[in-house]
């Protein structure tokens, strides 16, 4: 019996993905390559190694004593990687990388910070998703950025770092409506954020938890239409203070009084965490999260 590292690799994929169509993807190959692989395997083999269905894949008793040869062959090539980088100090990157986001994090940090990576190792191919969903791992990206509430993260994740919420209001709204002095003044405004039943991260339901006694009188599931309602001056928008405050036409109001804590989260993928690009990524989205802490948690305010 000779077994081709390839094969086992590709049934390493699958059981870290849980589908071919996944499968194929992480390896950057079509569905029909891996089908074709697994089959070899099997052929070699003389048994299944993988039970398929319509919901995916799961290891048979020999996949899985497969499997622990699979990892030992990924390791050794990382090991013969690592070792030529070094010895060349050549450190080019090669392939996809797929990155997920919330919406304001993706276009302000995220996003940057991977185009400035790219730019850096130009073989290096990016897809990049803003969505404001909680996190899924099973979205296909390498990387996943979302939002939870203080306290500790979910298994499996790296916590990037706080930020607050603050609330804003355009100059114009506060000439025709009065700037309120205490959060007891607060229901007699209008206030802007997400349509929270229509939200599917739970942290960001923020209105019926801290505003309960406020009317929302302009909601969108886009973080960017409700800076254009407050600078429009629709209403008191809640913002994140990150990118609030450098805006010259808002105004922060009640600083003391409202601000509202999250954070931001990522998750690598299980085939991600053996993948250099991935965890370069994540090294350097941190690098920059520390940088910018100070605008995050809203410290480069006035009243």
């Amino acid at each position: 019996m000779v077994l081709r590292a390839d094969d086992t690799v590709v049934l390493l994929e699958v059981s870290r993905c849980g589908t071919l169509l996944g499968a194929a993807s992480a390896l950057g190959v079509d569905h029909s390559t891996v089908s074709r692989r697994l089959n070899a395997l099997e052929q070699e083999l003389g048994g299944a190694v993988v039970i398929r269905s319509a919901h995916g894949c799961r290891l048979t008793d020999l996949g899985r004593e497969i499997l622990e040869a699979a990892e030992r062959i990924e390791q050794a090539l990382a090991d013969v990687r690592d070792r030529s980088v070094r010895s060349t100090g050549s450190a080019q990157l090669r392939g996809l990388l797929q990155v997920s986001s919330v919406d304001a994090f993706g276009v302000d940090i995220a996003a940057p910070v991977l185009a400035q990576m790219q730019s850096q190792h130009p073989e290096l191919a990016v897809e990049f998703v803003t969505a404001t969903r909680p996190l899924l791992g099973t979205t296909g990206a390498d990387v996943e950025i979302s939002v939870i509430a203080p306290g500790p993260p979910p298994e499996g994740t790296v916590c990037l770092g706080e930020y607050r919420l603050g609330i804003y209001a355009s100059d114009e709204y506060l000439t025709r409506h009065g700037r309120p002095a205490s959060r007891a003044e607060l229901p007699a405004h209008r206030m802007i954020f997400y349509i929270e039943p229509l939200m599917s991260v739970g942290p960001l339901q923020v209105i019926q938890r801290e505003f309960a006694d406020c009317t929302l009188g302009f909601a969108s599931t886009n973080v960017f239409a409700h800076f254009a309602a407050t600078k429009a001056g629709s209403g008191i928008g809640l913002l994140p203070a990150y990118l609030a405050d450098r805006e010259a036409c808002l105004t922060r109001l009640l600083p003391d009084e409202v601000s509202v804590p999250l954070h931001y989260v990522a998750l690598l993928a299980p085939r991600a965490r053996r993948r250099r690009a991935a965890q370069l990524y994540l090294g350097a989205l941190q690098q920059e999260v520390d940088r910018r802490r100070s605008q995050l948690l809203g410290l480069r305010t006035t009243s």
